[in-house]
């Protein structure tokens, strides 16, 4: 298999296991908080901006991973 894709797959894998424990992180968190103040809470904009960022990250994974596999085995 191609290095470079391999590099993308790895990566790719690697950002969605993040992404998902990111995810149940901050569900976590609101259920917490939920619990707490013993109704329904929304996400809050820190939340919101941590998720994006992971999303950011994780799109950006891949293709870091691709050019690191090209740079140190192609």
């Amino acid at each position: 298999m191609n290095v470079v894709l391999q590099g993308v797959l790895i990566g790719a894998g690697l950002a969605a296991v993040l992404i998902f424990f990111e995810y149940t992180a901050i569900v976590r968190e609101v259920a917490e908080r939920s619990k707490r103040v013993a109704k329904k809470v929304d996400w809050d904009s820190n939340q919101i901006s941590r998720m994006r960022g992971m999303m950011s990250f994780g799109a950006l994974l891949p293709i870091g991973f691709a050019i690191g596999a090209w740079w140190v085995f192609g």
